[in-house]
């Protein structure tokens, strides 16, 4: 379980948090791409905080049928469904782009 070690935890989130900023970075003319980064990082800064405050996350939405999460997690499961959708509308509107540009003549 990686609640054992919490440095690993720490850092694979960092990694994972300086991977999505560059991603934002070099996408900038991506529409929408704001949103899902401001859901994965807030999520991930709100459970980095709970964890640094109290030694773990605390999950305090418990469903029926379905594992306690918090409103961290809902922002980093949204954040992720949001990026994938952005990801794919910006690589289609890539590809229609370049099919209305033509072929390249200076190859």
């Amino acid at each position: 379980r990686l609640s054992g070690s919490p440095v690993l935890v720490a850092l694979l989130v960092g990694a994972a948090v300086l991977a999505l900023v560059g991603y934002f970075l070099t996408h900038l003319d991506a529409d929408g791409v704001w949103l899902p980064t401001g859901l994965l990082v807030g999520g991930a800064a709100g459970n980095a905080i709970d964890r640094a405050s109290g030694g773990s996350v605390t999950d305090f939405v418990k469903l029926t049928h379905w594992p306690a999460f918090n409103v961290a997690d809902i922002a980093i499961t949204l954040g992720v469904i949001v990026l994938l959708v952005v990801v794919e509308r910006d690589a289609r509107s890539k590809e229609r782009q370049a099919a209305a540009d033509g072929p390249d003549d200076h190859a």
